[in-house]
C-alpha cells in the first residue's frame, strides 16, 4: 500500500475539487472500480481507503469514518497538506 497523499482540510471538506472529480466520474458513467482504480492511482492509499473516499463523495458516508479509518493506518493528518494549501 502507498501512503495516502490527501490532507485533513481536503477529507473532511465534501466541496472539495477532490470529491468534485469523482462526482464528475460517476456523472459520466464511469463504473465504481474503474474510479476506485483512479483514486488509487492518483491518491495512493489501499483500495478500502479508495473505497471510502467514494463513498463520500457520493454521499453514502461522513469524512469521519475515513479518517477513523486512515488513524489506524500509517497516516498523518497533515499528510498532503501543502497540496491542499496550493488550492485554497
Amino acid at each position: 500500500m502507498t501512503i495516502f497523499s490527501l490532507g485533513r482540510k481536503a477529507i473532511i471538506n465534501e466541496s472539495s475539487m477532490e470529491y468534485d472529480w469523482i462526482r464528475r466520474q460517476v456523472e459520466e458513467g464511469f463504473e465504481k472500480a474503474e474510479i476506485i482504480n483512479s483514486i488509487l492511482r492518483c491518491y495512493g492509499g489501499d483500495e478500502e481507503i479508495a473505497a471510502l473516499f467514494y463513498s463520500i463523495a457520493v454521499g453514502d458516508s461522513s469524512p469521519g469514518v475515513l479518517l477513523t479509518h486512515l488513524s489506524l493506518c500509517d497516516w498523518s493528518p497533515l499528510q498532503g497538506e501543502h497540496m491542499d494549501s496550493m488550492g485554497s
